[in-house]
């Protein structure tokens, strides 16, 4: 079903044969069937989205070499399909008095006239019917009557496409915007690498000065040795510190008593008297669930904690 609307923007119609004209308004351009390619096709797939891929694959055999856009719709149980050349419909466009500034929108003649009842005159030689549910152009000497084109109550379909302009021969005023704009983005650009360079100059005088003041090894591969030896150490010293200061704010029952901290090469141990492995289980648990890889053992009255480094 085509849901149509209508559109402030005028409407034109371009075919080849069509006059020049000077159009300074802004136009919905109809193109007409000479001036793409069509084919109603059934398909065995359901949706608009897995016909799209097929297209070119279907036009192969039909086109002039060149570069071709596709676009397709459903029609009942059939697919319209569409090839055409952007450049070569947007320079005809052009050729017939419309600038691309003034291009609103741009509408295939078989979306816009496929429920057309009789032929409709469009040049002096030529009309547009529908022959099996496709919009033709044929020559006037084939139709017994016709009626004239008339687009001043026209409604458009939602069935739209775009030309893409990117081969379009920009005019003048185009060129020199786009020629300041490219030359304030060089100027932009050498300005941040002047910017950069010089910021990465001042980062190597000032590595270089920190390399010689604290008596350091040349290469960036001797320094990271050294610092990650160092980060090993701070790491390491870190964890003891926050081990001794955990372990000396526990509060022991007035019987229980500390009776040695010390560090050794990769853990530190810590001694207790208590009354039993429960006991210094529970007066140790913030220290355990703080640091993990803990080992505890219990004899004779004294429980010993080792914290590994």
């Amino acid at each position: 079903m085509n849901l149509a609307y209508k559109s402030k923007a005028k409407a034109f119609f371009v075919d080849i044969d069509s006059p020049n004209y000077e159009k300074d308004e802004k136009l919905n351009i109809i193109l007409s069937p000479a001036l793409y390619w069509v084919k109603r096709v059934t398909l065995p797939v359901k949706y608009l989205r897995d016909v799209k891929g097929l297209i070119p694959s279907l036009f192969e055999e039909v086109l002039p070499e060149g570069k071709y856009t596709y676009s397709a719709y459903k029609d009942g149980d059939e697919f319209l399909l569409f090839a055409y050349n952007d450049k070569e419909l947007l320079d005809l466009i052009a050729e017939k008095g419309v600038s691309a500034s003034n291009i609103n929108n741009v509408y295939l003649a078989q979306s816009e006239f496929d429920k057309i009842e009789s032929p409709i005159q469009i040049t002096d030689e030529s009309v547009l019917a529908v022959q099996n549910g496709v919009v033709v152009k044929l020559p006037i000497s084939l139709v017994s009557e016709s009626k004239a084109l008339e687009l001043d109550s026209h409604k458009f379909s939602n069935r739209g496409i775009h030309l893409t302009r990117f081969n379009q021969i920009a005019d003048k005023k185009s060129q020199v915007v786009f020629a300041s704009i490219l030359g304030l983005l060089i100027v932009i650009f050498l300005a941040e690498w002047l910017i950069t360079s010089s910021k990465v100059n001042t980062i190597i005088e000032k590595q270089s000065e920190v390399y010689a003041n604290h008596h350091l090894p040349s290469t960036n591969f001797q320094n990271e040795a050294i610092h990650a030896k160092l980060n090993t150490t701070f790491e390491r010293q870190s964890r003891i510190r926050g081990i001794f200061n955990l372990i000396l704010t526990i509060k022991l029952k007035s019987e229980e008593r500390l009776e040695q901290i010390s560090l050794e090469k990769r853990k530190v141990v810590v001694v207790i008297k208590t009354a039993s492995k429960i006991r210094g289980d529970k007066a140790f648990s913030k220290v355990v669930k703080t640091f993990k890889r803990t080992k505890a053992r219990f004899d004779n009255g004294t429980y010993v904690l080792e914290i590994q480094l």
